[in-house]
């Protein structure tokens, strides 16, 4: 016989897998950390059903949707600080503003607070693995502390830490900067560090197509085949992003990129803003990923990337928070509604893009996206059980007719009834498992904010 040690009951389940099945009052059971049971209610066999009975813990999720887990596969934890800051002004004066400063003068005690913040803000949202692209590099012991505590969540993590190696005539500071080989030795040293598994990946990567030398791109690149290692890069993220380029490179940022064999399908791209029909093309070609973050683009006026465009060349896209700084939240539900609504907008067209269409990135298309689609981003027996409960019976929901497009288009963090990672509940009814009071952390916050900003008062 089978011992569950999770059962969820009754629930309208949505797997997001390629057939789309739902079941219309569905049953999952979870042993340790893995799915091994999906199937409608009516059709548990006495010896299931007395199985499922014996399960450690029963969730009743009447009258509840359960979707796969949501992954962000883009956000900056220390910018989870940040929030308001450097508003209104465009890319380059917002970074002098807000991320860059403060990016230089953070502790290892404060990344870590950022990390908690971020995170279970996050969660509170549905997602239940986070990427983290990690760039102030001034002092390896703050990526040692953003990953304490991103762990100490309960979230699914990638830690992404970067390199730059120029870039300080357009503003990017001097502690940052180090050679591409010196940041392939940190990398390989928190790999053996933190023991990767499921729950913890590490991976690299350029920070802006522009803060990097053509020489830091290939010792990179080289690394990475030979460790079997993934990489991420902020690209075409704005027309200030392509001038920068054409004076480095001589060329075009794709084609530099595509001519030293860096386009692969270990490469997440980032904003793609600019992309040229050509790019899509090629991504598709390569099997590159896309990290769509539609608030932050918005919101520093950058531009709105050709999402529909990509997805009917078959390149895969995902979904990204971004900084805090310049989204203000780690809100994927907001995210998930921005990314439909702005390409309809743009287009003149309500069908170019879907509630379906959305829920995947965030689903099937972000665990492409981190190379884990063998274990996540769908609901089947043998993946990893991360999903949520949603609760449509709010103000803002009910009624639901279309769960999906309730999801994305009238839902809040008020509807995450519960959010499961591996197995486990690391959030629900309001309340993390975590053991981090929500309060405290914030006060805890609001007193090292005092101290930074009259360090950075001291400083510049």
């Amino acid at each position: 016989m089978k011992s569950y040690d999770l059962i969820i009951k009754n629930a309208q389940i949505h797997t997001m897998d390629e057939d789309r099945k739902v079941y219309a009052k569905g049953i999952i059971g979870i042993e340790g950390e893995k799915i091994t049971l999906i199937k409608e209610m009516n059709e548990l066999t006495p010896e299931e059903l007395q199985e499922c009975e014996g399960a450690g813990r029963v969730i009743d999720a009447e009258g509840k949707v359960v979707f796969p887990g949501f992954i962000d596969t883009h956000i900056h934890i220390f910018q989870s600080f940040l929030k308001g800051l450097g508003a209104d002004h465009r890319l380059i004066e917002w970074l002098n503003l807000s991320a860059l400063p403060y990016g230089q003068y953070m502790t290892p005690h404060q990344h870590e607070l950022a990390a908690q913040l971020a995170c279970m803000e996050a969660i509170k949202s549905g997602c239940t693995t986070m990427s983290e692209f990690f760039y102030t590099n001034q002092d390896s012991e703050l990526a040692h502390s953003c990953i304490d505590g991103m762990v100490s969540t309960g979230i699914r993590s990638v830690f992404i830490r970067t390199f730059q190696d120029t870039g300080e005539e357009y503003g990017m500071p001097k502690c940052f900067l180090e050679p591409a080989g010196k940041a392939m030795k940190e990398v390989d040293a928190l790999k053996k560090a933190y023991k990767e598994n499921d729950m913890l990946s590490i991976w690299t990567g350029p920070d802006v197509t522009w803060s990097t030398t053509k020489e830091g791109y290939q010792e990179m690149l080289e690394y990475c085949l030979s460790e079997n290692v993934r990489y991420s890069m902020h690209i075409k993220e704005t027309e200030v992003d392509n001038e920068m380029c054409g004076r480095y490179y001589g060329k075009d940022i794709v084609d530099m990129l595509e001519e030293i064999g860096f386009l692969t399908d270990k490469f997440l791209a980032v904003h793609c803003v600019n992309l040229t029909p050509h790019d899509i093309e090629r991504f598709a070609k390569y099997g590159v990923s896309i990290s769509h973050n539609p608030a932050p683009n918005l919101y520093l006026g950058s531009g709105i990337p050709p999402i529909p465009e990509s997805l009917a060349a078959g390149v895969n896209v995902s979904i990204g928070t971004d900084g805090a700084a310049s989204n203000n939240s780690t809100d994927m539900l907001e995210s998930m509604k921005l990314a439909a609504l702005i390409q309809k907008g743009i287009h003149r067209d309500a069908a170019v893009i879907s509630a379906d269409d959305i829920i995947h990135m965030v689903t099937a298309g972000g665990a492409k996206a981190i190379g884990m689609a063998d274990k996540l981003g769908t609901l089947e027996s043998g993946k990893n059980a991360d999903l949520i409960i949603f609760d449509p019976n709010h103000l803002k929901s009910a009624p639901m007719h279309d769960a999906k497009a309730t999801v994305v288009y009238a839902s809040s963090e008020e509807n995450i009834d519960t959010t499961i990672v591996n197995g486990k509940v690391v959030y629900q009814g309001g309340k993390f498992t975590c053991g981090i009071d929500e309060r405290s952390l914030i006060d805890e916050i609001n007193s090292e904010l005092v101290v930074l900003r009259k360090q950075l008062a001291d400083k510049l």
